[in-house]
């Protein structure tokens, strides 16, 4: 394919300095390849989204592309969908899973190459409350552990917050009972994830086969609610072997309406997005997305 010669970056500028050391890098490799670059900074939650739209609606660019988080990733995302201008992505959050999931090394020269000649594949993507998402919702543990977690701590601490987090609210344990209608049927569980992905959490695989390019839905049930189970839980999914599990249960369902407990917190691509009730579905419609050449 032709080399783009446009890129319209939209900068989440909470990703930090270091992380702000990585986009200018990528900047800087784009520029020496003949890349005219425009460079717009969120203001705050949904801006991202809104300068996405506006971005794709006047044609200025071959590629946007959402420099920040996996979140930062969904908003954008959101403000493309049925246009024609490629997402692309420059990879600066905690966890980035999105760029572990196509294969993109953490390298400026890699992300820069993608940017610049990479094919724009088609993704599935799944709805939140007739929201997209691109990778995962996590209904509880991870849901309460997002959602503990202020922009500040993230910022600052990294990765190092969520286990923090993660292991507070393992210590007040037992999980609480989630009930979901899975396609007319009922479900109860301590945990559910639904994943549009292979992995979850950075490196570990939870749904084996899963394909960001296919379209589908995996909701894995993690049925008990104790501490002792959830540290087999967290073992297993560090070994990639939660399927192996047998008080784990998984599904490929088209629709999941999360009912109870009322309140209980809801994670959508690394961001919180509320609470409970809510209702996840397969996605109608696909996003062109720029990826690594095979």
């Amino acid at each position: 394919m032709a080399l783009r010669r446009s890129a319209h970056i939209i900068f989440n500028p909470m990703a930090g300095a270091r992380k702000r050391d990585l986009l200018e890098r990528v900047i800087k490799r784009l520029n020496q390849a003949g890349v005219e670059i425009t460079l717009d900074e969120t203001k705050g939650p949904g801006h991202a989204t809104e300068l996405a739209a506006a971005a794709s609606r006047h044609g200025i660019a071959d590629v946007i592309v959402a420099a920040g988080g996996d979140g930062t990733i969904n908003e954008v995302a959101r403000g493309l969908l049925g246009q024609s201008t490629p997402l692309g992505i420059i990879p600066l959050g905690t966890a980035n899973v999105l760029a572990i999931e196509l294969g993109l090394r953490m390298r400026e020269g890699d992300i820069a190459d993608m940017l610049l000649s990479g094919p724009a594949q088609l993704i599935g993507t799944g709805l939140v409350d007739d929201r997209i998402f691109l990778l995962m919702v996590g209904i509880g543990f991870d849901g309460e552990v997002v959602h503990d977690i202020d922009a500040r701590m993230k910022r600052v601490f990294g990765k190092a917050a969520f286990v923090w987090s993660g292991l507070k609210l393992w210590f007040a344990g037992p999980a609480r009972e989630i009930v979901l209608r899975v396609d007319g049927q009922e479900k109860r569980c301590a945990w559910a994830v639904v994943s549009n992905a292979r992995h979850f959490a950075g490196p570990f695989v939870l749904a084996p086969d899963a394909h960001i390019e296919d379209p589908g839905l995996t909701l894995t049930l993690f049925k008990s609610g104790s501490r002792m189970a959830f540290a087999r839980y967290f073992a297993a999914l560090g070994l990639g072997r939660v399927h192996r599990l047998k008080d784990v249960e998984i599904m490929h369902p088209r629709r999941i309406e999360a009912l109870s407990p009322e309140g209980l917190a809801v994670e959508v691509d690394g961001d919180a997005r509320g609470a409970l009730p809510q209702t996840i579905s397969m996605g109608v419609h696909f996003l062109r997305m720029v990826v690594p050449s095979r």
